[in-house]
């Protein structure tokens, strides 16, 4: 099996209009593990334009994460201290080791911690 690492995962929640008023929805962060590989030049052609040459990571975990693809407010990881957006999702049930398998991009505009 392939060693996984603990990711730092953002995740939106939608928002909502409030008496007329946008208010974002709320952001929690959680930490889970995955195995991070590179992306290969196949799976970056699969990619939505736009996303296709940035730098980007495979993870392979338990846990499915939100895509652009999902939800206007996809999960967003930290890797090697720069933060992706995970733009693709598969999952895997290969009936040995059922895992999930997503392809994160790399944020343009990189989020500020607090």
């Amino acid at each position: 099996m392939i060693p996984r690492m603990p990711l730092t995962i953002r995740r939106t929640e939608g928002g909502e209009y409030v008496d007329g008023i946008w208010q974002p929805g709320t952001e929690t962060e959680f930490i889970a593990r995955y195995s991070v590989q590179p992306t290969s030049p196949d799976d970056m052609e699969t990619l939505p334009e736009g996303r296709r040459e940035r730098k980007a990571y495979t993870l392979f975990g338990d846990e499915a994460l939100r895509t652009v693809t999902d939800t206007d407010n996809a999960d967003k990881v930290r890797i090697y201290g720069e933060w992706y957006e995970v733009s693709a999702h598969q999952a895997w049930r290969n009936g040995l080791v059922p895992h999930e398998r997503m392809v994160a991009t790399r944020l343009e505009d990189q989020p500020d911690d607090d």
